[in-house]
């Protein structure tokens, strides 16, 4: 190994760091054991400014740990993990009125049928929820439903749907009750499709590029800080590539998270 570093790192999480390191406020909802690597993930997403209160702490439980190996010539990356003893929520262990007392409430698919409950719940309050989906799992399609803005890898959308081409399976998507459907597709940008049409975000370029860990998770904390700030759809793909490109200059999901200032000077 050349470098090795010890990053906070999840899907949702590292949104939840993005949206922080931008200057927004945001909350973890999520479970921890009470091990060395429990209390890191607490003190990373601290010291980011996320607000740990509905950060859970699991006695006798271990953390959530994924091992990230990155190839030097060209920034991809495999994970390896261990999803730890920790478990996951029961509805029951939600504060519902704590979890809706926000603009925007982003969840992937971790909790399974409890991010389906909280998806709902926002979605009856009138609350957008971003949602994070990569592979299969039995909740997808209800979480595909109670969504407003999905956003989904290339791969997995042609899976999910059954489509042969990003466009059709943008549009399945939408058949199926989001509001918006958003597809990335790494270096070929993302795409997103409404009622009314289909919007191409070209990639966005950045030098060196050094690890594309976690630029997915950081494009998706983007999105959400986005809709919450109030850009209209063009405006907030263009700044979460932005952000997310900009997270790929250094080792891991989150050391190169740029500030709010860095984004602005990037995109003019």
């Amino acid at each position: 190994m050349d470098e090795f570093s010890a990053q906070g790192g999840g899907r949702a999480g590292t949104a939840a760091a993005a949206v922080g390191r931008l200057g927004g406020s945001v909350a973890i909802f999520a479970r921890v054991g009470d091990d060395v690597f429990g209390e890191r993930i607490r003190e990373s997403f601290e010291a980011d400014g996320v607000d740990t209160t509905w950060l859970t702490e699991v006695a006798g439980a271990r953390s959530h740990f994924g091992f990230c190996v990155v190839d030097q010539a060209t920034g991809k990356r495999t994970i390896f993990y261990d999803h730890g003893t920790k478990g996951r929520f029961a509805e029951e262990d939600l504060d519902r009125e704590a979890l809706l007392d926000c603009r925007v409430l982003l969840t992937d698919s971790h909790h399974e049928w409890v991010s389906v409950a909280a998806a709902r719940w926002a979605q009856e309050a009138g609350v957008p929820v971003v949602l994070d989906l990569e592979r299969p799992k039995p909740c997808n399609e209800a979480l595909l439903e109670a969504s407003t803005y999905p956003i989904v890898p290339a791969d997995y959308a042609l899976v999910l749907t059954g489509a042969s081409s990003i466009e059709d399976a943008g549009r399945e998507m939408l058949r199926r009750g989001p509001r918006v459907a958003i597809i990335t597709a790494g270096p070929e940008g993302a795409f997103a499709f409404t009622a009314d049409e289909a919007i191409h975000q070209p990639a966005v370029r950045v030098e060196p590029l050094v690890d594309t860990t976690g630029a997915g998770d950081v494009f998706h904390g983007a999105f959400a800080y986005g809709v919450a700030l109030g850009y209209d759809l063009r405006t907030n793909l263009r700044f979460a590539a932005t952000v997310a490109a900009l997270k790929c200059r250094k080792l891991g999901g989150r050391a190169g998270i740029p500030t709010m200032d860095e984004v602005r000077e990037l995109m003019g």
